[in-house]
């Protein structure tokens, strides 16, 4: 497919085809997203464009005070327009003005206020951490509040809110204990400071790693209340994708006002200057092999073809962070290429909460299963059980996974060590991780699973590289993990029959260990436990996700963040560098190395179409399977957002009123609704314009 000809929906053709595929390969740099062009995207006058700009609630975080965000400046920055996107946030650090002691230098941060305002962008400052002879800064006052001063004095007439700190209840950026009094003594003084240069300027809270409404309250009881006008949090998490997601991220960011009311602190607003998903080419790669390795083993007939392949079935459950927080296609990773070229992935509700997908017969190969399902999950109907990678697990049916494996299903255990953490159901109704399993030991007993690490045997390493093991199977071969192992397992529980089969092996000076391996029983159980401790490789939960699955998330957590009060929310971040498969940092953008726009950069430009800088009234109503968004537009018109939890689901829209505009996630115009039609919702929006009120049947 010639550059030239490339369209955007061909284009995100092109990159699901390459997900659904999902082996050894990744989506790099040489994959359809690099080759596209976006000219013919920037055809509709982004929001940015308009009178207001500094109202926009539309932001990005972007190290453009140096690298290679400074060096592609002016370009990155006309592509965040073109999406709609107004606020550009970037570090305006001391060591970069100060680099020695004494010696100013603002050539840079002057070279980003103005390539910024030619574009016609705002630009959100970060007042941060501290320098080699100022080291904690709180404990420097002097030193501190000088750069302060001359920073701010200089851009006094161009910028007008500041941000003090990023981060500061890290240990890592804070470079001392965390402390809710000590930055609340650095946030006074700072605040005095820039209020004495211009008291109209605005000064926000350093954004909050997290939610972490201990440390703001005890800022707050510290005196930090009266010296900043914007609150600021960075709730990073895994999908918003059920219901009860929705709830506690709406729960959460209502600490932060409430915290303030309890206190009799006036009203202020919330800002999100940092949340988002990252897409490391690596996510789930390994899992996936570990998958594909022990399938090959238990089921070798199916692999080559000789006989059909076993029906997998995967734990999903909406009361169950593990699976909640992600969706299907994000399992469907874990899975074998072949699954993809022999059969369908079975999707839509089928039996209530029970199961989701299934049906039997050849094109339905794999199927979701939730705690219930379990109970009566059959081997002989379903081979094998893939459980999300996580150490927890729903501690109220393993004696249904343990009669699984006992009567002869393959059950397979990723992400850690296995059983570590249980979950059991809380009073809301909904999986609560317990804290440590109190009966680990027996569980892994009862599925014949031994392990140890550093911290339970001397002479094993903290972490080690990993290498396949010699006598691994085939989808390994020629397989170098970029992780490393750190927890391991040995056969000494195995009984006469039972075969250990090590498929990753983690090495380092004359130890080895079994990072991943197959427990393939052939004793008085029937069944198998295909295991893998190996951690970072994108457990479902988190905030690493699927190239794909970053366009549905984005959309979808600045819709609740508004509807939830929010003022205005920075995607981290704009620019992936790309330079690294394994550290997520490298790939949270939304364009590329080369400024090539992944499939979030459209989902970001179509809700700024479709909710323009200036809307108001905000809503969102969940329901355990369907969203409803809604806002009134600068226009008068109402904009509407719809989508599915996990799956797809077919509904039947009431319209009131006329529909003028309809479009999908990525902006890709559709059939407009009429009132009574029927579509089928899925977790990517459809975007409607223009009806007085739209429900769903």
């Amino acid at each position: 497919m010639s550059q030239e000809k490339i369209t955007r929906r061909a284009f995100t053709q092109s990159a699901l085809l390459a997900s659904a595929v999902f082996g050894a390969e990744t989506l790099a740099p040489s994959s359809p997203f690099a080759q596209f062009n976006a000219d013919a995207a920037f055809g509709a006058e982004p929001a940015s464009s308009k009178p207001g700009i500094a109202d926009s609630p539309y932001g990005v975080c972007s190290h453009l005070g140096g690298g290679e965000e400074h060096d592609q400046m002016p370009k990155n920055l006309e592509l965040m327009k073109a999406a709609g996107i107004a606020w550009a946030r970037a570090d305006f650090s001391w060591s970069g003005v100060e680099r020695k002691k004494g010696e100013w230098t603002f050539d840079h941060l002057d070279r980003v206020v103005d390539e910024t305002a030619r574009v016609g962008l705002q630009v959100l400052p970060i007042l941060d951490y501290d320098v080699a002879w100022a080291t904690p800064a709180f404990k420097h006052l002097d030193a501190w509040l000088e750069y302060v001063r001359r920073t701010v004095e200089r851009y006094r007439d161009r910028i007008r809110y500041w941000e003090v700190w990023n981060e500061p209840n890290l240990e890592g950026f804070w470079k001392a204990k965390p402390s809710g009094a000590d930055y609340a003594t650095l946030l006074r003084e700072t605040y005095k400071t820039i209020k004495a240069i211009d008291p109209e300027l605005v000064v926000l809270y350093g954004g909050l790693a997290g939610v972490p409404i201990d440390y703001f309250e005890a800022s707050l009881d510290a005196g930090a209340g009266e010296f900043f006008d914007v609150v600021n949090i960075h709730p990073y998490r895994g999908g918003l994708t059920t219901e009860r997601t929705i709830r506690r991220f709406e729960e959460e960011i209502a600490q932060f006002s409430d915290a303030l009311k309890k206190r009799q602190i006036a009203p202020k607003p919330i800002w999100i200057t940092e949340m988002g998903w990252a897409t490391p080419p690596v996510f789930g790669e390994t899992n996936n092999r570990v998958v594909s390795a022990g399938l090959q083993h238990l089921f070798p007939k199916s692999t080559t073809g000789e006989e059909p392949l076993p029906k997998v079935a995967i734990f999903y459950d909406s009361r169950y962070e593990p699976s909640a927080n992600a969706t299907p296609q994000e399992f469907y990773r874990l899975l074998p290429a072949g699954y993809f070229a022999r059969g369908r992935a079975g999707r839509g509700p089928v039996g209530g909460r029970g199961r989701l997908g299934g049906g039997g017969g050849v094109e339905n190969l794999v199927s979701f299963v939730d705690a219930d399902g379990l109970e009566t999950l059959s081997p002989q109907d379903v081979p094998a059980l893939i459980m999300p990678p996580s150490e927890t697990f729903p501690a109220d049916r393993f004696d249904a996974l343990v009669k699984y494996v006992k009567d002869g299903g393959a059950l397979f255990l990723l992400g850690g060590v296995p059983l570590y953490y249980r979950s059991l159901i809380d009073e809301s109704g909904f999986y609560k991780q317990q804290g440590n399993n109190p009966s680990h030991d027996a569980d892994m007993r009862a599925l014949r699973l031994a392990w140890y690490a550093w911290w339970t045997r001397e002479n094993v390493p903290q972490e080690a590289p990993l290498f396949v093991a010699s006598a691994s199977a085939k989808e390994l071969e020629g397989y170098q993990p970029v992780v490393k192992g750190s927890r391991f397992f040995d056969g000494s529980r195995l009984k006469d029959g039972d075969r250990f089969i090590p498929l990753l092996e983690a090495r380092s000076g004359d130890f080895a260990g079994v990072a991943a391996c197959v427990c393939d029983f052939n004793s008085d159980y029937r069944g198998a436990v295909v295991v893998s401790s190996i951690l970072g490789d994108g457990a479902v939960g988190d905030n690493v996700s699927t190239v794909e699955n970053q366009a549905v998330y984005l959309p979808q957590a600045l819709l609740a963040s508004f509807a939830f009060g929010v003022e205005r929310y920075f995607w981290y971040e704009f620019h992936a560098p790309q330079r690294d498969d394994v550290d997520k940092e490298h790939h949270f953008g939304i364009v590329g190395q080369q400024l090539d726009p992944k499939p979030g950069y459209f989902a970001y430009q179509a809700l700024t179409k479709a909710r323009p800088a200036g809307s108001t009234g905000d809503r969102l109503d969940a329901t355990v399977e369907t969203r409803v968004a809604s806002w009134t537009r600068p226009d008068g018109k109402r904009g509407w957002a719809l989508w599915s939890g996990r799956a797809e689901r077919p509904t039947t829209l009431k319209i009131d009123g006329k529909v003028d505009a309809a479009f999908d996630y990525l902006g890709n115009e559709v059939d407009k609704p009429t009132d009574g039609a029927e579509v089928r919702l899925a977790p990517g929006i459809l975007y409607l314009v223009g009806p007085k009120n739209v429900k769903l049947n």
